[in-house]
């Protein structure tokens, strides 16, 4: 398995304050002699202008002679321009948010470019930083005998767990069948809609849209598990289990916890209109935080059936090897696109940098649920645990990030609509 599912190349331990001047002189040309010319090479696959950022009364400018990356004083003609304050810049340069984060996050000021700039510019980033090239004209998608893999492959546990394992390396996803009894998806189902009366709109654990009629919809359950014993039971199984051993070959996988929110129920309403429903492309780790804990394996359990003709999780296979940006993927992907048709009971596993997306149903109210799944084992050096973080960030602004995602949403759609 000549590719692991350990990204991690950097612990909440080393974290600190670094300043523009210390990174401009003291980290950026080892990055840029390492990594200079895959950025470069970057640049020119997704025609990616200059970046320039601003940390209060200085500027400095990315930019690429053909060979590599060159940084220049000041803003440079036709650069997209960031604006950051010491402590998002700080964050930046250690990959503790993205551009994307802190735009949601509305931390960032940016002009000269738009959400393609800021797209390829997180990619290139990662490129920057971890070596992660946006393109490579030579990879290919093989089993585990040098034969083409077959993209749309599904897995039963009869098969070999050498080739689960490797398919999920190679390609960054998984489609799972008769791991979980497919006669339990009614029950579930019944589940959800007996759980909806208990949620109810800034709960903090649902999520709500409105439909084309003006109704407003639960969309998603956290904390599904209290109404659920038949998921818990699931999740709990050997069965379960089995699956984690299979997928981690020869990496070292743990399931969290099977309580609070580790697992949610999502419904897929017809004519969603306003609020989040169904997300376009993007990873787990588009926020930031990749080199710290990717890769982590997120598993669907298809309750209601998907397919072309009513929606389905759509991957960009190989999305995890190659940081395809994500507005690239959306208009003009380089990387196969590949549609996961599903029946009740079946699973799809995506690693957390592979791109995903799911497409909105047309015929039939969906369900579905998302979590159960497996992550890498702590470090040792996680087991010390972090110290205090001196900048406005990291882990833990991530995480309310992600939590305030729904409550951003809104708060743009009112004002679109104001």
């Amino acid at each position: 398995m000549p590719i692991t599912l350990d990204r991690r190349t950097r612990s909440d331990a080393d974290v600190t304050a670094i300043t523009p001047e210390q990174f401009f002189r003291d980290l950026l040309p080892d990055l840029i002699a390492r990594h200079g010319p895959l950025v470069a090479r970057g640049m020119a696959k997704v025609g990616a202008r200059p970046l320039a950022i601003e940390v209060g009364a200085r500027a400095w400018t990315f930019t690429s002679n053909g060979d590599t990356v060159v940084l220049v004083d000041g803003v440079a003609d036709d650069a997209f321009v960031v604006t950051l304050t010491d402590d998002h810049f700080s964050d930046w340069v250690q990959q503790q948010r993205t551009f994307n984060a802190l735009v949601v996050g509305r931390d960032m000021r940016c002009r000269g470019g738009s959400e393609y700039d800021i797209s390829v510019w997180d990619s290139l980033w990662m490129t920057m930083l971890e070596g992660w090239a946006v393109d490579d004209d030579g990879l290919q998608f093989l089993d585990r005998f040098g034969a083409p893999l077959d993209l749309t492959a599904t897995f039963t546990p009869d098969d070999d767990p050498l080739d689960v394992a490797h398919f999920l390396r190679e390609a960054g996803y998984l489609h799972l069948r008769g791991w979980v009894d497919p006669a339990l998806m009614a029950t579930i189902a019944d589940d959800i809609d007996r759980a909806v009366p208990r949620y109810e709109q800034g709960d903090g654990k649902s999520w709500w849209a409105t439909i084309a009629d003006g109704t407003v919809r639960c969309v998603r359950l956290q904390e599904f598990l209290e109404y659920s014993p038949t998921t818990e039971a699931i999740l709990r199984s050997e069965q379960w289990d089995l699956l984690r051993r299979t997928v981690a070959g020869d990496d070292d996988l743990v399931q969290a916890p099977v309580e609070g929110r580790c697992l949610e129920a999502l419904i897929k309403p017809l004519g969603v209109v306003n609020g989040p429903s169904d997300v376009t492309f993007h990873r787990d780790c588009h926020f930031g935080r990749h080199a710290y804990g990717c890769s982590g394996m997120t598993v669907g359990i298809a309750v209601t059936p998907t397919g072309e003709d009513n929606g389905m999780l759509r991957v960009v296979a190989g999305s995890h090897r190659i940081a395809i940006p994500i507005e690239v993927a959306k208009t003009d992907p380089y990387l196969p696109v590949v549609g996961l048709p599903t029946e009740p009971g079946d699973l799809t596993m995506h690693l957390s940098c592979t791109l995903h997306e799911s497409m909105p149903p047309i015929i039939a109210e969906r369900k579905v649920m998302y979590g159960g799944g497996f992550s890498l084992a702590p470090r040792a050096v996680d087991r010390v645990g972090p110290p205090a973080e001196p900048q406005g960030g990291g882990k833990a602004a991530l995480s309310d990030l992600r939590e305030r995602v729904y409550e951003i949403l809104l708060d743009e759609n009112a004002e679109r609509s104001g």
